[in-house]
């Protein structure tokens, strides 16, 4: 702990003690400060005191403003999203699949392989490595932004030192103040004349703004001791994020180039194998089916040349609907006379019905006057 000059600490008050000084973050030679300071609060009138270390309130309130507005920026956020999207195209480059396959039996495999699968893999790998070095070269441009973001934060955490001193030396003047006027108060204790209780007036309320604007002023000093470590701790992400995005470039993306001409190879060779199996595959399922055409043919043949000509369920079939056809035409037959013998009994009584309604309407017209 710094130890502070004797003689220097005799010239304040005993209430501003050294250990006070060490906790406003100040040492000896900041004394003849604080006394010059304190001098600007002769004057002790209400305007005076309540616009007493605004200038320094002032800047640090507007500094502070200026270290929210670089939390609020969006590069950290929009290097985070490329930092992402790295992993989407990395994860998006599908070594395994090649596209559709022939459905065309047996040599459409074969075809596929002849077809340079291998081109269609490296079509698709050169298509996402051109978006990976457009990504890359945006991720440089974040990099110099964020360099230039941790230059700018130490020029701020020196401005928010400075401001914290200037604050911690206003405070000092304004107990040192505080207790000179608390003495001026003393001194008129016992006095009851009209102007001795003006005097204890203006003292008092000299006093009340006094101690309430330093301790406005301490609380500032305070946010201040705050908002330094936020600075470092802001700047420690920063560089934090130009340190991955360098790793990514340097590391990260050559590896996924050496990775990629390994499996390259990999496919190649399996291609290679897939081939030969399907050729092998091929010759086999040529050989079965031969195989089986063969049985085929000749039991159909021998089955054919055993057969008669006409076979005897044909003539069973025959002879049956010729009978069934004889026996339902002869019903027909039947069926029909016996209708027409109804039918003709049928027209000779509605024809004598008829007569004789004609015959009743015929004497009734005679009978009717002339």
């Amino acid at each position: 702990m710094t130890t502070l000059n004797t003689e220097s600490t005799s010239l304040l008050p005993a209430a501003l003690d050294e250990k006070s000084l060490l906790d406003l973050g100040l040492t000896s030679a900041d004394i003849g400060k604080i006394q010059e300071t304190s001098r600007a609060l002769q004057d002790i009138t209400p305007g005076n005191l309540h616009g007493y270390g605004r200038e320094a309130a002032g800047k640090t309130s507007s500094f502070s403003t200026q270290l929210l507005d670089k939390v609020r920026n969006a590069d950290l956020d929009n290097s985070g999203d490329k930092l992402g999207e790295v992993v989407r195209i990395a994860r998006s480059l599908n070594l395994d699949s090649f596209g559709e396959r022939s459905k065309l039996p047996i040599l459409g495999p074969l075809i596929d392989k002849l077809k340079a699968t291998r081109d269609d893999l490296v079509q698709k790998y050169s298509s996402t490595n051109s978006q990976i070095d457009q990504l890359m070269r945006d991720v440089g441009q974040t990099q110099a932004t964020q360099q230039q973001r941790v230059r700018e934060y130490d020029q701020m955490h020196g401005i928010v030192r400075e401001e914290r001193h200037a604050l911690g030396i206003h405070v000092a003047a304004g107990r040192v103040r505080i207790a000179e006027l608390q003495q001026e108060l003393a001194a008129l204790a016992g006095q009851d004349d009209p102007q001795s209780r003006i005097q204890r007036a203006e003292l008092d309320t000299a006093l009340r703004l006094l101690d309430k604007r330093v301790s406005d002023l301490q609380v500032l000093q305070h946010a201040a001791d705050q908002t330094l470590p936020m600075i470092r701790l802001i700047q420690a992400n920063a560089i934090q994020l130009i340190e991955k995005f360098s790793a990514v470039r340097d590391i990260t993306i050559p590896m996924w180039r050496n990775q990629f001409a390994i499996q390259l190879s990999l496919a190649d060779q399996r291609n290679a194998v897939d081939l030969a199996n399907a050729i092998d595959d091929a010759s086999n399922e040529l050989m079965r089916k031969n195989a089986d055409l063969v049985h085929a043919t000749s039991v159909g043949t021998a089955k054919a040349n055993q057969r008669s000509v006409i076979d005897i369920e044909t003539l069973r079939h025959v002879h049956d609907k010729l009978i069934q056809t004889v026996e339902e035409v002869r019903d027909i037959h039947r069926e029909g006379m016996v209708k027409r013998q109804q039918i003709g009994g049928e027209l000779a009584q509605m024809r004598d019905e008829v007569q004789k309604r004609m015959s009743q309407t015929a004497s009734g017209a005679a009978l009717l006057p002339g």
